[in-house]
Formats: structure tokens, sequence, C-alpha cells
């Protein structure tokens, strides 16, 4: 596991402790500094109690107001002074160690940000128990999710809406299983706990009865404790809480009720061996719960850092203009490393290879061995070789590796929305078919443009197989697409196709001419995916493909580049992996993190249709994108945004971040339910420590 930046924190009579370990710094150093900073109990607890007022309270338009007031008045009255630079030298994650219950780190404002903003904040309580040793995760090809909603006294309304939009998030990237109202019983519930989940969702009461241990409430008013947890729960799952407190105890000195009742149930799921838990230091009863926590969930299972991904859905909260206004965002707690990763990623499985030779009978002449042994070793020879060759024949083929070239034009009528939304089509539609690993139109043309090849040339130092090249023709009435696939290795030209029809079905002919190159590239596409892929790219959608390729902007100027030095020959058998580590080799820490929140908060403005809040992300947006962006918002009812499958290349402080973006709105006019989906990039710039948009369009 990854070591962090950790804050210890503790208290002691007059004051608290502070000890600040960043390990590439502090390892080789033979002194650790404490800082020991005066503080009396009473102005704890007052600090403690008006956060605990605020993020109790109800939505209001001036919450991030009064939120980053209270946090600046924690962070000078908690912070020793002598910290403060080091803590803002931080990137990243850090975990808190403390054990002090309800302090909502998170609050805490350094007059630039909020920590639950600047951090991968997670937390680790200090206690006198150790930890299980942990379970390996398993590798699945989909993550599975337990979904629990419990509202047996009928006071939680928002119960039910969160079950369902949790269910509706999770559904494209996870096999969920959801136990809700008078279904989610003790019996129910503990024996899905023993099935492996890789992530849990409880949402509902918290009871915490006088005299009784703190629980969670199930179906017919069964209640779930720590203990039963703790011995039902298996695998390593990410776990969120969002329960409320039927009852809150009496608070303490220096001391949370809320935190504090809550936390037996958080130990619970950690010392079943839970990989983390998110919960709250207050009660969230609102719609936004479950808003962050879809967020986070789709961060957590891209395999992003936890940590990273709870301070990413923070961001798409804070900048929802509903959301904003909500405690929500500033209540979650992760509790665990936020530097750990949820999903292991994907290993080659080796199976030894295991010859069994007989024994031979002993030799009672000596001559008669080195004729048995150079048998022996010719047997052996033979079956590991047989093995080998039996263990290639299981591993199944590797995929094809190919990209879509620049599409040309032919004549002067064709306009470059034409070529944009052809060379989109193709890749969109072949990246489908796990035969093939399609390379990004925008990491061609980058890595072309920064190393001055040509498309073959940056073919062969990709590593592809095979260049698809096509050209446009119309005089606007009809159209005709010409496809060549030439074979990279020989630069021989395999295949050509050509589709040809009227202007008004251009989308039909792109899917048609898509179809024609899976079967040149060897793969068949079933009577099912073809239908599939007519359905999603219909005559009908073409209007609105056109407005989205239109809201991205003007292209970007293409700058005057240094003459880059020869490229190095490649050597046999290198692959496109390899130039991925060659474009990360200049990026700085936190850079990828950093550009990840960006896209968040891109899809987040595109859903809350805020075009001043994506001017801000850009470094600069004319008003023909501001027109465009608000056409697009007026013909599109109920926007949702996804954004997957993020590749990034970073040079310096410039990166190109390529992604797939899926945009899910109804028609304003058809009524019909729209499903838009593209392979774009963004050309980014870093402007004073901060990442933003310079372009979503190819160069010119």
């Amino acid at each position: 596991m990854r070591f962090v930046p950790t804050l210890s924190v503790e208290w002691s009579a007059g004051g608290l402790r502070f000890r600040l370990e960043v390990p590439e710094q502090d390892l080789a150093e033979p002194l650790l500094e404490e800082v020991r900073h005066p503080l009396d109990e009473d102005t704890l607890r007052a600090l403690e109690q008006s956060a605990d007022a605020l993020l109790r309270g109800a939505e209001s338009a001036g919450f991030p107001d009064e939120a980053r007031a209270r946090g600046a008045v924690l962070y000078r009255t908690l912070v020793p002074s002598r910290l403060r630079p080091r803590l803002r030298a931080v990137r990243g994650p850090l975990l808190v160690s403390t054990s002090l219950y309800g302090m909502p780190w998170e609050l805490l404002h350094d007059d630039e940000e909020f920590w639950g903003l600047r951090y991968g904040l997670g937390k680790r309580l200090v206690m006198d128990r150790p930890l299980p040793a942990a379970a390996s995760a398993r590798l699945r090809p989909r993550p599975r999710a337990l979904v629990i909603g419990s509202d047996p006294r009928g006071d939680l309304r928002f119960v039910g809406q969160e079950v369902e939009a949790i269910c509706e998030a999770l559904e494209p990237i996870a096999d969920i299983e959801c136990v809700s109202g008078r279904l989610a019983t003790f019996d129910a519930v503990t024996a899905y706990l023993g099935q492996s989940f890789d992530l849990i969702h409880y949402c509902g009461h918290l009871v915490a009865s006088a005299g009784a241990k703190p629980a969670l409430l199930l179906a017919e008013e069964q209640t779930l404790s720590a203990g039963a947890i703790e011995a039902n729960v298996t695998g390593r799952p990410l776990v969120f809480l969002n329960a409320c407190a039927s009852a809150r105890g009496e608070e303490r000195p220096g001391e949370s009720a809320w935190e504090a009742t809550a936390s037996s149930v958080v130990y619970g799921f950690l010392f079943g061996g839970a990989v983390a838990v998110v919960g709250t230091l207050c009660e969230v009863a609102d719609r936004h719960a479950a808003a962050l926590a879809a967020a986070f969930y789709r961060g957590a299972l891209e395999r992003v850092p936890i940590g990273e991904a709870l301070r990413a859905a923070r961001g798409e909260c804070r900048a929802h203009p509903e959301s904003a206004s909500s405690p929500t965002w500033l209540s979650a707690v992760l509790y665990g490393n936020p530097a750990q990763v949820l999903l292991p990623g994907p290993a080659e499985e080796r199976e030894p290879v295991r010859s069994v030779v007989p024994a031979a009978a002993p030799v009672p002449r000596r001559a008669a061995w080195p004729a048995l042994r150079w048998t022996a070793l010719l047997v052996l020879v033979l079956a590991v070789v047989a093995g080998v060759l039996h263990l290639r024949s299981l591993r199944p083929p590797q995929p094809l590796v190919v990209g879509v070239m620049e599409v040309r034009s032919r004549g002067p009528n064709v306009p470059p929305w034409m070529r944009e939304l052809t060379r989109d089509g193709l890749n969109t539609i072949l990246r489908e078919f796990g035969q093939l690993r399609v390379y990004a139109r925008q990491k061609i043309d980058f890595v072309r443009e920064k190393r001055g090849l040509t498309e073959i040339e940056a073919a062969e130092t990709l590593g592809m197989s095979k260049m698809l090249s096509a050209t446009i023709d119309t005089d606007g009435a009809v159209v005709t697409l010409d496809l060549e696939v030439i074979d990279v290795s020989s630069g021989l030209l395999e295949a050509s196709e050509r589709v040809q029809g009227p202007q008004e079905k251009f989308m039909e002919l792109q899917t048609q001419l898509a179809i024609a190159a899976l079967r040149a590239l060897g793969v068949e596409p079933t009577a099912d995916q073809v239908q599939a892929i007519v359905a999603s790219r219909g005559n009908e959608t073409l209007d609105a493909y056109r407005l989205l390729k239109d809201t991205l902007g003007e292209p970007v100027k293409k700058r005057e580049a240094p003459k880059p030095p020869p490229p190095a020959e490649r050597a046999p058998g290198t692959s496109w992996f390899e130039w991925r580590g060659l474009a990360y080799a200049g990026e700085r820490e936190g850079d990828d993190a950093a550009i990840q929140a960006l896209l968040r908060q891109y899809a987040a403005a595109l859903e809350a249709k805020r075009v001043d809040q994506l001017a801000g992300l850009q470094v600069e947006m004319g008003a023909t994108q501001r027109a465009s962006l608000q056409r697009y918002f007026d013909i599109a009812r109920d926007l949702h945004v996804r954004i997957s499958d993020v590749d990034l290349a970073v040079e310096g402080d410039e990166a190109l971040a390529t992604f797939t973006r899926e945009d899910t709105f109804i028609d304003v006019g058809s009524g019909r339910r729209m499903r838009l989906e593209v392979r774009i990039s963004g050309i980014l710039t870093k402007q004073q420590g901060a990442w933003k948009i310079q372009g979503l369009r190819d160069p010119e």
C-alpha cells in the first residue's frame, strides 16, 4: 500500500499535539518535529458545536459563504502557524490520524480552499485493537454492488429516491443486488454481506437508544449491529453509509456524539475487512447524498484512488448550483487510507509449467549413465516445450491494434463537421468490439504533431497492426464515403470499401462503413450488435450530434513547435504501451488527479447547463461557442453527461485528455430519448498552477 502524508493530531491537557510526516521528505530524517498548540477544552467544544450546527443545517444559498467563514475560523484556531507552509506544500492525498471524534477536517479553509477539496482526505481513528489481515481483492469481469435501503418507520422520504438513483448510476458499470423496504430483513442483508461485494451502500436509520449498542435499522425494526456486520461481511468492499440517527446521544467535551455513535458501525465494516468506509459527520437526509455517492462510485470504479474520487465528487457537487447550497458535499468523511485503489489492475495470470519425468531405474554400470542422462534431459525439454505450446494455445488471442487516421475531403463541398463526425463515428463503433484495440484520433494526432511524423510513421511508432484511411465527397445531395484498410508492417492495401447515399442518411452511411470496416478487420458483428449500433446512431440523431460538436468550440490554433529530434528506431515487438510510458515521463505529481477533477467539473457544469461555469473551466470561450451551448441545452431536456475511459498524455504544462462523452436526454422537439456517444479530447494547459481546457476540437 502506498505511504501517504500523515497529519497526527492528539489531545493532551492544555492543547493539541501535531506531527506531519511526508514520506518522501521525512523518511530519511532521524528526527520528527512535534508541534504543541495551546487550546482549552471549551474552545475545542465551541468549534465542534459551531461546525456541527452548520453541517446539520438546511439547504441555503448562503451555505458556501458561511462554510468558508466557519472553515477559516477552524483553520486559524486549530492549525499551528508553523505547520501551515508545510501543509500547503502537500499535494494529493492526506491522512489525518487522530483519536478525536467529530472534528470536521474537511471543512477547514486555509484562505484558498477547503481541505476537503484541496486534499484527497482520509481519516484514521486511533484504537487499541489491531485490524485483521486484509483479504485479497477478487478480479471479476464487472464489479458487484449491494444497495440497501431501509425506512420501516416511514419518516425518511429520501430513502426510496436515493436507492433508485444509486442503482441507476451503478447500472452501466456494476452488477447490482438491491434489497429495500420490506425485503431488507436481517436474514437477507446478512446473507448478502457474505457474498463478497465490491461496493456496499446503506441508506436508512442509525439507531442508538439508551443502553443499546448503535446499529443500522432494517425492515420490521430489526437491527444490524457492528458485531453482526463484522461477523458476516466478506471480501474487501468499499462502504458508503448514509445513516440518519433516530436519537442523538449526550455530547462530551472534545467529542461529537454523532461521530462517536456512527463510528461503532464504521468499525464493524472495517474490522470485517472493508477497504474503507465513507460516513457522515452529521445526518444527511436530502437528495444530494445520492449525487455525491454516485460521483464517488464512478471515480472509485475507474481505479482512481478513493480519496481523490471523494474529493472530485465533492467538487462536482459544489459546481452544481443546486447541490452547492447543501452541506452534503462537506459532510462526508472517508475512514481509511485515501491512496488506496478499490479494484486491482488487470494482471496476466501465469500458470507454472510442470513436467513429470519417470524416475530411472538404478543403473548397475557407470557406462549407461550418460545415455540415460541425455534421454531424461530430452524428455524434460520436450515436456517443457509441449507445456509452453499448450499454454499459448489456451491464451486468448491478443486484440488487433488499429487506428483511424485523418478523414480527408475530395472536393470543396465537404463541411468540416462531416469529416469530424465520420472519424468519431468509426472510432466509437470500433471501440465496442473487444477484438480490437482502437487508438484515439487525438493521441494519433498528438504524437504526429509532437514528433513531426507522417501517418504511417505514427502508426509504426504506436505499434498499430492496421490503419484505416477514409475520404468523403459530396455534391450537397449525395455523399460518398471511401475507406482503405492498410497493413502497417507491409504497407499493403488489404481492403477497400465504399458506401454512397443521400446526405440526410449520413448517419446510416457511417454505420454501413463501420460494419464494412469491422468485417475487413476480421470481426463479424452479430445481428444483435448491428441492431444496437443502428439504434444508437440513427439518422434522426444527426442534428443532435452536429449541435454537440458545435458546443465544443472552434478548433485550437496550432502553435509553431520546435523541430523535434529524429525518432529513435523502434525495436521489434515494441508497442503502444511503451509510447504511453514516454508520454507520462514529464508528468508532475498531481497532474493526473487534477485533470480528472477538471473533467468531472466539466461534466457537472454541462448537466447543470451552466455556460458561465463552463467558461470558467476554459482558457477562453467565444460568443459562437456560448450560443452553440445554449442551443444544445435548449433541445436537451433532463440532460445527463457521463465521462469515462479517460486517457492522459502530459508533456510539461500541456496535456491531451482523451475521453468518451456520453449524453442522454429527451429531445424537446420530438419527445424521443436520445443517447449520443463520442470520443473527444481536450487540449489542456496549466496556468498559474491550475489546469484549464484550451480546446476540445482538432487543431487547425
